[in-house]
């Protein structure tokens, strides 16, 4: 059966990923090491138990997602915020000069690769590329660690996520050095833009022409969390209720082409969304390309003409302590398979003994348990990053 096949032939293949600690200089574009090793369990230790029921919180959290080169709100002090969601009052002004001091999460990941349809498990035939990448940045700059999760795509989705691990750190921490209240949500877009731009530079236009990478990114610094979203690579925190229940709290919305603000920027671009899969997907007017299904990526320079943009969409949230316990970074590939809430109940059950490894290779054990007794043919590529707050 699906199980017993799993249990027999797990191939966690070629995970790509970077632990680095130092200053932004050493972060430099380009300058970032990226790992590739193969055929083992790809996990890091790092250094939590409890099921409860759960329950889905509401908070109109996504009532001011904030995008680049949205209008500007008015600039509040978020020192002000008392915990939970920055509101848009405040997030134009985030910050991490204000952050309250706060133990390192303990972090954990695991990935899995997926399978071609038509192709066994374990049948001895080629085994596919592992897309998904996974970075852990201790000390990014200004005691900010950096957290994501990649999703590559098309033929050379595996190298765009590469690069992207060697070389976003370098944009992204010189745009935190450098960005104060009011600048910083900018200073991070440009980050995107520029480090877009380089990819496209640095792989050849030939080969990010239909390839590309989502990513789930989390920028850490004490009580304070800013998380940036690209694609459907998504952030979800693990809430514990006043009666002890468990929660799960997206902090990303899925950036699908059927969002109505992704559809009307693809539409006033030259392309349009055509209502394939679950989230539809990103044309030419009138053509049969591009075919993307999300309306934000890296590379996808062919998609980039029809209104698919770098720009990330941002949350910021401060930590509640007793509250907010775990925040988790996974590909498309976990979220499919399992959903929100059966994702944070895994991850809750290691809360006690706070393996946040354990936590992470468990959601991806499940998530692959039911592709293989759900999916027809095709398994996706599989990433979960735990960080136990």
């Amino acid at each position: 059966g699906g199980s017993a096949m799993y249990k027999t032939h797990v191939n966690m293949k070629r995970i790509l990923c970077v632990l680095y600690i130092g200053s932004v200089t050493a972060f430099a574009p380009g300058a970032s090491p990226g790992l590739r090793s193969s055929n083992t369990p790809q996990t890091r230790l790092c250094s939590t138990r409890r099921t409860a029921s759960l329950t889905g919180a509401k908070m109109g959290l996504f009532d001011g997602i904030f995008g680049g080169g949205n209008a500007a709100p008015p600039v509040g002090d978020i020192a002000q915020v008392a915990g939970g969601w920055v509101s848009p009052e405040f997030m134009r002004g985030f910050t991490f000069d204000t952050a309250s001091p706060a133990a390192l999460p303990a972090v954990g990941f695991a990935t899995l690769g997926g399978v071609k349809a038509g192709q066994v498990p374990g049948n001895g035939g080629p085994a596919k590329e592992n897309q998904d990448g996974v970075l852990n940045i201790a000390e990014l700059v200004d005691g900010v660690q950096m957290y994501c999760v990649f999703d590559g795509h098309g033929e050379n989705g595996g190298s765009v996520t590469q690069w992207a691990i060697e070389n976003l750190p370098g944009y992204v921490g010189q745009a935190v050095q450098s960005g104060r209240a009011g600048e910083l949500l900018n200073r991070v877009t440009d980050a995107y833009r520029q480090a877009d731009s380089a990819l496209e530079t640095a792989l050849t236009y030939k080969i990010v022409e239909d390839s590309g990478s989502t990513v789930a990114t989390a920028l850490v610094k004490g009580d304070l969390l800013l998380v940036a979203g690209l694609g459907d690579s998504r952030v979800v925190l693990g809430v514990v209720n006043d009666d002890g229940s468990l929660a799960a709290q997206a902090v990303t919305r899925d950036q699908s082409p059927v969002v109505p603000a992704e559809k009307s920027r693809i539409d006033r671009s030259g392309g349009e969304v055509r209502e394939e899969g679950p989230g539809g997907r990103v044309y030419a007017k009138g053509k049969s390309y591009p075919g993307l299904a999300v309306a934000r990526a890296l590379g996808d320079g062919d998609a980039k003409n029809y209104g698919v943009t770098v720009d990330p969409q941002f949350i910021g949230w401060k930590v509640r302590p007793g509250q907010d316990f775990a925040l988790i970074l996974a590909s498309d590939g976990v979220w499919n398979a399992l959903g929100n809430e059966n994702v944070v109940e895994i991850v809750g059950g290691y809360r006690a003994s706070r393996d946040p490894t354990a936590a992470a290779q468990a959601v991806v054990q499940v998530a692959r348990q039911a592709w293989e007794e759900n999916a027809k043919g095709r398994i996706d590529d599989i990433t979960c990053l735990v960080l136990l707050l």
